[in-house]
């Protein structure tokens, strides 16, 4: 099973001997690569819902590897088992990830690396796991489809960040790769087209708007 470009670089971030939930599993593609290909410790393909579960444990069965990934029915961590050191979540709207993170902070305690690819509300997603306690380890950009997607890995313990590190990425404005700037450019130009057909009245709206269009064009 080959994974689509997304999928293929949330498993690149994921490093050796972890014991791994991946939330929102789908057809567990994700969790046949990382078993099949790298030193998983503990491989646990989760999801919230019966249809593709049951797609996820007959992938499973004709990959051979049963008795190596555990499939559960779920909703979000709610069932992790204390094992557990790595949460994967991809595909999902950047809220729900935080929603299903930041109410279990029992359960996140022994949480050490988070991989995140999130549909939407980027910054926001940044920012929260930053304050649960999390730091920015790694960032990468990935087109499918012709849509850009972010995939992060966060890292237990505490760093600083910038208003312009939340909104572009620590790691990718310093990189600053080709896909980076044309995103970049892509947002900005939304973002620009939104600010002028916004309404007055949205005053609070158009100044966080006119704040973010001055960073993206300090990277032009």
């Amino acid at each position: 099973m080959k994974l689509n470009q997304r999928l293929s670089a949330v498993a690149s971030l994921v490093e050796e001997n972890q014991s791994i939930i991946d939330v929102g599993c789908d057809h567990a593609f994700l969790a046949i690569d990382l078993v099949t290909k790298k030193k998983v410790k503990k491989m646990v393909a989760s999801d919230n819902k019966e249809g593709p579960l049951a797609h996820a444990k007959e992938n499973i069965k004709k990959a051979h590897l049963t008795n190596q990934i555990e499939v559960q029915l779920a909703n979000g961590i709610e069932q992790l088992d204390s094992s557990i050191d790595t949460i994967i979540i991809s595909g999902m709207g950047g809220r729900n990830m935080i929603g299903i993170c930041k109410y279990e902070p029992r359960k996140m305690r022994q949480i050490k690396t988070i991989i995140l690819s999130p549909n939407n509300d980027c910054e926001v997603v940044r920012r929260e796991f930053v304050k649960m306690g999390y730091y920015i380890d790694r960032e990468l950009l990935v087109q499918e489809n012709k849509i850009i997607y972010p995939v992060l890995r966060f890292k237990k313990g505490r760093k600083h960040y910038s208003t312009k590190d939340y909104l572009l990425g620590p790691c990718l404005r310093q990189e600053k790769s080709s896909l980076f700037l044309s995103w970049n450019e892509r947002e900005l130009k939304q973002k620009e087209l939104l600010l002028k057909m916004l309404p007055k009245k949205y005053w609070t709206r158009k100044w966080s708007l006119k704040r973010e269009i001055k960073i993206r064009k300090e990277i032009v």
